[in-house]
């Protein structure tokens, strides 16, 4: 990573840190496992006829499982009725704290999985109970249900309730030590598999443009394609190392463009060479590294054609044969404006698999896209076969994405969150007097401060150095220091003697500033992406 460390050093690493959980590093993927269904990214429109049979031997897949795991992932989706099958590549949305109707939802349609929203944690012991109804709500299956959140960090944090506040993705790259981002995200997965999730939606592989791209921002690592690349394969290989399949988004990247997929269709500009160049390089690190899920995005790129990524069998067999990808790919949700716009649930849920998908992310209305589906092989627009060989992918994650961890990695380690606050300054060693005073912020956060500070010694009340909180990606103010809580984007618009970045608003966050300010802890962090301030960083 940046500061000296090699992407090849770090993934020399994580093969001694990874080896326990069964996934196996490759250099360069192999080719896609070939089912008696057309390869994945291509569509299929012959009838629903099928016979179950292994596919042709191929070396193991490039993220852990061997031959044998496939035949038999295939061979279990190709013995379920169609309606279960159907069932198996849909997962849905659950917004509640209801355990009994979440288990129900998943026996009756034989669902995939769930993704946990934030409506349905409030607290540990509540979700850890939640996720073990929903893991034993079908026995008819011999493999896992996959329980996945979206457990990104900053902006987008589904389970701060259950775990306390994860630092934006931003913080990881503006922290660039591999070893130190991996050990981050192991305490996250350690912490999320002891909550029973079997799969986190992250992290973001975006490269982001800034303030211009409206949705990504601090859930990327950064501006810098290779940066971002490898604080990527160092996160996703810590969440699995800590119990969870991570699943890197958003393909084809969500970072470079204008319009956010969630209120509309968002047109990539670029051409594919020069998205090869930029917001493909993470995915393709990622990639050759071993990652084993990828999810699609709702973004279309004209050179592939009018439909969105997610529905285009173009975008999807680039994924297979330009980038050799062998694992999961997951839709992002369907239930967003970019698909809902033009596509009815069903209609939606048919094209994604179709192009290629294997599982379909929060369709519209879960019992119409199931049905769709079914509709769809009996009628001889889907071949049986494509269906079968992308529940055979959901099959393998879930049982790999269940692997059993020897030893479960400690918390979040304080020093992460320390090393990645950026400070520019015109004394680096003298941020605060001995005594400050707090604007700005919420009253919370001036309180955490201020107790922060008080617990290294410094003075908290009116006068002395002004400490300004500014939240949001915009935020800016007048004061000795300034610090942004969220994007950065604001500070070249503040006017200060120091200018603080720290990637989110809680209380670890504010601990770790107050050391820094202190001088306890020196700045060690570097901006991760582009900013005009009249001073360097601290840590050059």
């Amino acid at each position: 990573m940046k500061r000296g460390t090699t992407l090849g050093v770090a993934l020399a690493a994580v093969v001694i840190a990874v080896a326990g959980t069964g996934w196996w590093v490759s250099a360069r993927p192999p080719s896609p496992p070939q089912s008696s269904a057309t390869p994945p990214g291509e569509p299929t429109t012959t009838s629903g006829t099928h016979s179950p049979s292994p596919t042709p031997k191929v070396p193991n897949l490039a993220w852990g499982p061997s031959q044998d795991d496939w035949d038999a992932a295939l061979m279990d989706a190709q013995a379920l009725s169609l309606e279960d099958v159907a069932g198996q590549v849909i997962m849905a949305d659950i917004s509640h704290p209801d355990a009994a109707a979440a288990a129900k939802l998943v026996k009756s349609r034989h669902l995939a999985g769930v993704l946990i929203m934030g409506g349905a944690v409030t607290s540990a012991k509540q979700v850890l109970a939640l996720n073990q109804a929903i893991q034993t709500a079908d026995p008819k299956r011999d493999w896992p249900v996959v329980i996945a959140t979206d457990e990104e960090g900053g902006v987008v944090q589904r389970l701060r309730p259950a775990i306390g506040y994860v630092s934006a993705f931003m913080a990881a790259g503006a922290n660039g030590d591999s070893s130190s981002v991996r050990a981050y995200y192991a305490g996250l997965g350690a912490q999320m598999r002891e909550l029973n999730f079997t799969m986190d939606m992250a992290p973001d592989a975006d490269v982001t443009i800034g303030l211009k791209d409206p949705t990504i921002r601090t859930r990327s690592a950064g501006s810098d394609p290779q940066d971002v690349a490898d604080t990527v394969v160092a996160a996703w290989q810590g969440l699995d190392s800590g119990g969870v399949l991570p699943v890197l988004k958003h393909f084809p990247g969500h970072g470079s463009v204008t319009v956010d997929s969630h209120a509309g269709l968002p047109r990539q500009k670029a051409n594919v060479a020069t998205l090869a160049e930029r917001d493909f390089v993470p995915f393709k690190a990622a990639i050759d590294a071993g990652a084993p899920a990828i999810m699609m995005a709702h973004i279309r790129v004209p050179e592939w054609g009018k439909a969105p990524a997610s529905v285009n069998p173009r975008a999807y067999a680039y994924v297979r044969e330009e980038l050799g990808f062998t694992g999961l790919i997951v839709t992002d949700a369907m239930n967003m404006e970019a698909i809902t716009d033009r596509y009815k649930p069903g209609a939606a849920t048919v094209a994604a698999i179709r192009a290629g998908a294997d599982l379909v992310l929060m369709p519209a209305n879960t019992d119409a896209a199931i049905d769709a589906l079914v509709g769809a092989v009996e009628k001889g627009s889907l071949d049986r076969a494509r269906l079968d060989d992308a529940a055979a992918h959901v099959i393998l994650a879930s049982r790999w994405g269940y692997h059993a961890q020897d030893a479960v990695a400690p918390g979040r380690p304080r020093d992460f969150v320390e090393g990645s606050i950026v400070v520019a300054a015109k004394d680096c060693d003298a941020l605060v007097g001995e005594s400050v005073s707090i604007v700005g912020g919420t009253a919370a956060q001036r309180k955490a401060l201020a107790k922060a500070l008080r617990d290294h010694g410094v003075k908290v009340g009116k006068g002395g150095t002004t400490v300004a909180l500014v939240r949001g990606d915009r935020g800016h103010a007048k004061a000795d220091v300034v610090v942004a809580m969220g994007g950065p984007w604001g500070l070249p618009a503040s006017h200060a003697k120091a200018y603080v970045a720290i990637w989110g608003e809680g209380s670890e966050q504010l601990r770790a500033l107050a050391a820094v300010l202190a001088g306890d802890v020196p700045a060690r962090g570097t901006w991760p992406v582009a900013l005009k301030l009249p001073y360097a960083e601290c840590s050059a």
